[in-house]
């Protein structure tokens, strides 16, 4: 035959099954719902959402709103069979959560007391999570709720405070954090103490006793003298008498506790003491010699005390008077510079100590050098010499040319000529010790008649040699 037979059979469609998409967006997403169910012819499709029609095609797009949540049908049929299948899926579109609030049990968190904190919020919330200081919360004391909004701390402490509390709301695509909570634990108050205050005191001077006892928040404070009520303040200011003689009581209480704490100080009245000052034994420190310096002061002293750049004097070249008021430093040397002397006296009350003295040793000077200068100079070049001496005060120095005073400083320059020739001496003299040091260099100047070499041999031949021409005779055998 020529002709073959076509044979159509119509058939399905069978199962219908929605493809490749996701169950959850956030609002602004692109979900496309693809519908596949084999038939023959193809089949027809239709999506209803939530029952109401919105597509008659395999594929469906839609930018997704809030709205668009809700149960997606998709309807696969065939005209030829009859037939028809169905699929469905469930989208849930996520709406971007709003911040949440942490709200408390009790007005006041108070130490050794249990407190609790909820995370309040709306929206589509799928789990609660806490940070204590940016950190999930751990530890025998902190307890969650089963649906974990509820924190509870339990015997609170004061370091409970060191937060602050956070909590922090999620669902599949959004997280929203509350504002920081500082957890504010009323404690105390603790042990109440006057504080950074003697026992006794002059007349006539403004004394403020201070009381202190840590408590959150801070205590309210009553003062007793002698059973008393005189204030209630935490520093009580008094111009002392002897009226002021007697017992005094600081009462610390915190009304949110409900603690009361007390102390107690006994006051008695004495005399200030005024500046001491250092007087010394000479009026010039120098080195070798002994030196006293006593501590000059009126008034109740009980003890005097020294100090050198800050520290107790030691050493054996250290002594002290037996009531420590004179320091005599032995053998001096340029070391005990080092100062400054303070003198410190002192009463059970009082101390006061003096101005710094600053100890000037006088040295040398010690050996005198004429640096860097040569011996030997043609006529009509710049001479300079130098002369240096460790000395305190910095020395005195004359220069001597022959014996004959020619300059009154440490450097002495001249233009060459036959006249400067000779020896040259520095001294080196310091009036408050009383010493001198010299040095001596001896110049030698050559003339201009004749060339350097034969001036040197002259040099030393004829040191009487001034620009004088001689014979000189070369005799060869």
């Amino acid at each position: 035959s020529q002709y073959g037979i076509l044979l159509f059979l119509p058939d399905g469609p069978d199962i219908a099954t929605i493809v490749h998409s996701a169950n959850e967006y956030p609002p602004g997403a692109n979900i496309t719902l693809s519908c596949v169910a084999d038939s023959n012819p193809a089949a027809q499709f239709t999506w209803l959402h939530n029952g109401q029609p919105v597509s008659n095609s395999a594929t469906f797009s839609i930018i997704a709103s809030l709205s668009d949540a809700g149960t997606y049908t998709c309807t696969a049929s065939n005209s030829f069979t009859g037939l028809t299948h169905t699929a469905t899926k469930n989208i849930i579109i996520y709406a971007p959560l709003s911040k949440p609030t942490i709200v408390t049990s009790n007005i006041t968190a108070v130490e050794t007391k249990d407190f609790s904190l909820t995370c309040q919020a709306t929206g589509q919330i799928h789990a609660y999570q806490w940070f204590i200081n940016r950190v999930a919360p751990a530890g025998s004391r902190i307890q969650l709720s089963p649906d974990k909004r509820t924190l509870t701390v339990s015997r609170l402490t004061r370091r409970d405070n060191k937060g602050p509390y956070e909590c922090e709301i999620r669902n599949p695509f959004y997280s929203n954090r509350s504002d920081p909570f500082t957890l504010d634990v009323a404690y105390g108050p603790d042990i109440a103490t006057i504080d950074h205050i003697s026992d006794q005191f002059t007349t006539g001077i403004n004394v403020t006793l201070s009381c202190v006892a840590d408590s959150n928040p801070p205590a309210q404070f009553t003062w007793l003298q002698n059973g008393k009520s005189v204030n209630n303040s935490a520093s009580f200011s008094i111009i002392t008498s002897l009226n002021h003689i007697g017992n005094y009581t600081c009462i610390a209480t915190n009304s949110f506790t409900g603690l009361t704490r007390t102390a107690n100080k006994t006051l008695m009245i004495y005399a200030p003491l005024s500046k001491p000052t250092i007087v010394t034994s000479n009026n010039t420190a120098v080195e070798t010699k002994d030196f006293s310096m006593t501590c000059n002061a009126t008034g109740q002293i009980h003890a005097y005390q020294w100090f050198i750049n800050g520290v107790a004097p030691d050493g054996r070249r250290i002594q002290l008077s037996p009531d420590r008021r004179t320091l005599t430093l032995s053998s001096l040397t340029r070391f005990d510079n080092k100062g400054p002397f303070v003198c410190e006296i002192e009463n059970p009350l009082f101390r006061n100590r003096s101005d710094p003295f600053p100890l000037n040793v006088t040295y040398g000077p010690d050996i005198a050098t004429i640096v860097r200068s040569a011996g030997v100079y043609p006529t009509g070049v710049n001479i300079t010499l130098s002369c240096v001496a460790d000395s305190n005060p910095p020395a005195q120095f004359t220069w001597l040319q022959n014996g004959q005073s020619v300059s009154n400083s440490a450097i002495f320059s001249v233009i060459s000529s036959l006249n400067h020739a000779g020896t040259y001496t520095c001294i080196a003299s310091n009036s408050f010790t009383g010493m001198t040091r010299t040095a001596t260099k001896n110049i030698i100047i050559y003339g201009e008649y004749l060339d350097w070499a034969t001036n040197f041999v002259l040099g030393f031949l004829f040191p009487w040699y001034e620009r004088n021409r001689h014979k000189i005779f070369c005799l060869v055998p």
